[in-house]
């Protein structure tokens, strides 16, 4: 873009989005990693079970995080649409392997929001129907692992293959991420969605794209929220019958996952359904939105930090150190 026209730049927001998922990345492999040395080494209560969920969320946070800081994935919503793309060459790769490799950051994506949903399960499990713990025990919890990867993989193969570039898209964003960006879209990684064609007559092949995504959010919120209510609903009466020990552990986990809600709901839904659904407006509308993104970084390492704090047994063994 020419020095003149600088107010057409939106190269400032890269430039935060960028420290903003290198906050996040710090964040999130510092917490986590004190998550994951206390859980297996700390803490001296044995939390059965729901220690698996725990390692894996953390271990799947630092991957997202480290996936993240690699790439730096960006995005840029503009009318009808939005470009989601990569300007970094991790490992020397071409812009085919980086594509894929966005990929595989927005699988990572999906299968965090599932695993969230899985961790509702548990304790609603624990609480109303113990015996079905057994799933998340030994060669069990592979259901779990399987559950989370295959929604993840649904949610990568949706960016993939529904919102691979044309002619069309190539069109529509060509001058448009020049402008802000100084960008020529045929040099780097990305994907669009386009909602409409020129006669605004519906681009059903991108739009199947945020039916898909929603479609899975929709699955894993409703789980959330199915559970938490009845939880909250019928929770106390069920604890009357454990020990106080087990009674203020059960409050403990419930305090934290009631946290949980209200956290992914900022930084991993929220950003999203206005990402996927204000193409559908098609208004004119031109927002830098890579800054939303970059923010999700952060939820691995919020929710890390939940735990630590709310659940007495992390908060004590962190003191006592």
């Amino acid at each position: 873009m020419d020095h003149g026209d600088n107010s057409d730049s939106y190269s400032h927001y890269v430039t935060f989005a960028l420290r903003v998922a290198q906050f996040g990345f710090f964040a999130t492999t510092t917490s986590c990693t004190m998550l994951i040395l206390l859980t297996l080494y700390g803490v001296k209560r044995d939390f059965g079970s729901y220690k698996n969920l725990l390692l894996m969320f953390s271990g799947l946070g630092i991957v997202f995080a480290t996936t993240e800081v690699l790439l730096f994935p960006n995005l840029h919503s503009y009318k009808a649409g939005y470009f989601f793309y990569s300007m970094e060459r991790p490992f020397g790769l071409d812009t085919k392997n980086v594509s894929r490799f966005l990929v595989f950051y927005t699988g990572l994506y999906g299968s965090t929001i599932c695993l969230l949903s899985v961790q509702f399960v548990y304790r609603y499990w624990a609480v109303f129907s113990e015996s079905k713990l057994k799933f998340f025990k030994g060669w069990r919890l592979i259901f779990c692992i399987m559950y989370c990867a295959a929604f993840g993989a649904d949610w990568g193969l949706s960016i993939y293959y529904f919102d691979e570039m044309d002619a069309y898209a190539d069109h529509y964003f060509r001058a448009e991420m020049h402008k802000r960006y100084r960008l020529n879209i045929s040099e780097i990684a990305g994907f669009s969605l386009v909602a409409y064609n020129f006669d605004n007559t519906p681009r059903w092949r991108n739009i199947s794209c945020t039916i898909s995504l929603f479609c899975i959010m929709l699955i894993q919120y409703t789980i959330i929220i199915y559970c938490a209510t009845i939880m909250y609903l019928k929770m106390e009466e069920k604890l009357k019958l454990l020990s106080f020990a087990i009674r203020n552990l059960h409050r403990q986990f419930y305090k934290t996952l009631v946290i949980q809600i209200f956290t992914p709901t900022i930084f991993l839904f929220s950003p999203l359904i206005f990402i996927i659904f204000h193409p559908l407006f098609n208004v004119e509308i031109v927002v830098p939105t890579g800054m939303f993104l970059c923010a999700i970084t952060i939820y691995p390492a919020a929710d890390a930090i939940v735990i630590m704090y709310v659940v007495t047994d992390y908060r004590n063994t962190i003191k006592s150190k």
